[in-house]
């Protein structure tokens, strides 16, 4: 050895030491001092991988990694885990270390390092050992136990170095070869250690110049830091036990290559918190923060993999296993992986039926909703277009119900912008959505939310669809959706006739309540006696009047009308309904249902008022449709070559409004492209109703 070199003592701080990319905004000078003169010896300088630390983007929770969610397979909608990935080990939210070798208040005290001497002479190249030894750290510097020199020309030295020095490893380098650590993970996060590792290259011996040049150990992060917290979404009960399954735990580290092989051989990793939440918990609330942080080897998760979560439901009094796949979750080498439990309280509350769009005129749009185990306060139901859409679950009573039921749009009982429920259980509970007519040139999107009122943080239910509007042409709009066929009507023989048997003792009374509301109904008799069981009801649909009226071209509208209110046709179904409430049974099946004609299918897709009767305590809700209020109709025969829609195409024939008086057994059908023909009435065939478009102010 030509002499001996002074080797310069290198110092640094703990975040350099220790966190290949902390959340410390420093430059590299902050880190490495000066160098100490006058040290004998190797000793070493220690910094990170990237030789300086860096900040965390600065985005709205800290963070610097995308998201995922993963849900629970096997309950509904009860644990939402958030993933995150950040650099360096163990990072919390305000960008301070939080792993227990942090926590300490320098680097660790002591490393294990060994080197190897690479020697080339006239017989080949030799390796042999030249330290193994624990490098302590004495001041602001690391050195080994005993003063090791250089060894000289045509020798070079590499160094590996881990720590800390009481991880419990099967195997470590121990000859000139071996460069690999053999790892196994404790099984209680306590006794798991944040693993940092060094390498470096076989290096000559510095000039001997008088300068001295630290060995530089780059120490890297061998584990991947597993950090669980509460997310925004808590309810009340107590988080008992948090477990990570089906985790690989053992395998081999090359220092040189740095780089990981493990085995096959998995295990559970379980903490017990016992923590107690409630709707109020803090989002990032530690569930095991300092000497509880995971310590695991980096892997891509398989399909076994889970975290799973047992949980007491304060609200349900029950203990809850809830888990999440985290098959094909990547834990990288030296970086922190955060997973947020979001824990909702075992309830359920969804939609059941399946969102489907809606025509442009008035619609009732029945849907159904699945509700159980929900706080004293149920469940919430709103819109986002509170002017246009409203809800009603319960009616006044059944006659209400009924009248909606039969398709009519009641203005008066259209309900509220949004209900609150307590109907919950095993049941779907029914709610009727009441929509008002889009006439604009857009379609309207609505959306449904639907959400536990005990619950505010609770991810809502939302059900989304579109309201068509018109296709207009020429100041006529047509609606989108084509329904079913119906005929036109008014052209009924003998076979249209029913007749019902009144219960018997029923008050006869009840007979001239009827007609003293409905006037009196040609089509329409009775006979018999209550009292003797012989009360019987017919309505004879053959004995409406011949039909003289609804013969324009042109007014649709009008026509339309003049259909619907001839001869009192429009109470026929009103009178039945009320026969069959009273407890009227029919004598047969009427082959179609004449109260369901062309022009009365166009009339239901306005708004309708509803007129209460009154006597003697019986009362008769009937459906009122005012003039004003009848803005779709079945639209003449000129009037029908408008009916265009170039995204909906028409096809087949339809109905117009114009009948044809002589004989009265036809009324003029639309054939759609082409031309007006005249049509039986008996024939079921399209229809389409129509509106014309306001007219817009100045």
């Amino acid at each position: 050895m030509k002499g001996i070199m002074k080797i310069h003592h290198l110092t640094a701080s703990i975040a350099a030491v220790l966190l290949s990319a902390s959340l410390f905004s420093c430059s590299s000078d902050d880190f490495f001092g000066k160098a100490e003169t006058n040290t004998d010896g190797i000793s070493f300088g220690v910094s990170t991988e990237n030789g300086a630390s860096t900040r965390a983007n600065n985005s709205a929770d800290g963070y610097t990694a995308a998201r995922y969610t993963l849900r629970s397979d096997n309950s509904a909608d009860t644990l939402c885990v958030r993933a995150v990935v950040t650099d360096g080990i163990g990072n919390d939210n305000a960008g301070r270390p939080a792993t227990r070798a942090a926590m300490q208040t320098s680097m660790y005290n002591e490393f294990k390092v060994v080197a190897a001497v690479k020697e080339n002479d006239n017989v080949g190249t030799q390796y042999y050992m030249y330290m193994d030894d624990v490098a302590t750290k004495r001041g602001t510097n690391w050195v080994p136990s005993k003063v090791y020199y250089w060894p000289g020309s045509n020798r070079q030295l590499r160094f590996l170095a881990w720590a800390p020095t009481d991880a419990v490893f099967q195997s470590v380098p121990n000859n000139p070869n071996a460069t690999t650590l053999q790892y196994t993970t404790p099984t209680e996060a306590k006794n798991q250690r944040d693993i940092v590792a060094a390498a470096t290259n076989f290096m000559e011996s510095p000039a001997n110049d008088g300068t001295c040049t630290p060995v530089d150990l780059q120490f890297k992060h061998l584990c991947t830091a597993v950090i669980i917290k509460t997310g925004k979404q808590m309810t009340a009960g107590t988080i008992k036990s948090v477990s990570l399954k089906g985790v690989k735990n053992s395998g081999t580290y090359d220092m040189v290559k740095s780089e990981w092989t493990l085995n096959n051989s998995t295990a559970d990793f379980t903490i017990s918190p016992n923590q107690a939440t409630t709707s109020a918990t803090p989002d990032g609330t530690d569930l095991n923060a300092g000497e509880s942080t995971f310590m695991l080897l980096p892997q891509t998760l398989g399909a076994d993999s889970k975290l799973e979560v047992e949980f007491h439901d304060n609200i349900s009094g029950n203990d809850r296993t809830l888990s999440a796949s985290l098959n094909r979750a990547e834990w990288p080498m030296g970086k922190t992986v955060t997973y947020r439990l979001s824990i909702t309280p075992e309830y359920e509350l969804k939609f059941t039926s399946e969102p489907e769009n809606q025509d442009a005129h008035y619609v009732i749009y029945p849907i159904t909703i699945k509700a159980d185990k929900l706080g004293s306060n149920g469940w919430k139901l709103t819109s986002n277009d509170t002017k246009n859409v409203t809800f009603v679950e319960n009616f006044a009573n059944n006659d209400i119900k009924r009248l909606v039921d039969n398709g009519y749009w009641l203005k008066d009982y259209c309900g509220t912008s949004e209900i609150t429920s307590k109907s919950y259980g095993d049941v779907d509970v029914k709610v009727y959505v009441f929509i008002k007519e889009n006439i604009s040139n857009a379609d309207r999107d609505i959306k449904l939310t639907l959400a536990p009122v005990d619950y505010p943080d609770a991810t809502p239910e939302t059900f989304t669809f579109k309201q068509y509007c018109p296709a207009w042409n020429n100041g006529i709009g047509v609606e989108r959706m084509q329904e079913t066929d119906y005929p036109w009507g008014f052209n009924w023989d003998s076979d249209m006739k029913i007749t019902y048997t009144m219960p018997e003792g029923f008050w006869m009374g009840i007979w001239h309540i009827l007609f003293s509301i409905f006037g009196d109904t040609k089509y329409v008799t009775q006979e018999g006696s209550a009292w003797l069981g012989t009360w019987k009801v017919t309505v004879d649909f053959s004995k409406v009047p011949k039909l003289t009226t609804a013969t324009s071209t042109t007014d649709g509208l009008t026509n339309t009308w003049e259909i619907y209110n001839f001869e009192g046709i429009s109470e026929a179904e009103t009178i039945m309904n009320q026969l069959k409430s009273w407890g009227g049974v029919p004598d047969k099946t009427l082959p179609t249902n004449p109260t369901e004609f062309a022009a009365a299918a166009c009339a239901k897709k306005n708004p309708f008022g509803v007129k209460i009767e009154s006597h003697k305590g019986e009362n008769l809700y009937i459906p009122t449709l005012a003039k004003e209020d009848m803005v779709w109709y079945l639209p003449a025969q000129d009037e029908a070559p408008n009916m265009k829609d170039d995204s909906f195409n028409l096809s087949g024939n339809y109905w117009t409004s114009t009948a044809i008086t002589d004989p009265g057994t036809t009324s003029y059908k639309y054939t759609a492209g082409g031309a007006v023909s005249p049509e039986d009435r008996n024939s079921e065939i399209h229809v389409r109703a129509v509106r014309k478009k306001k007219a817009e102010r100045l």
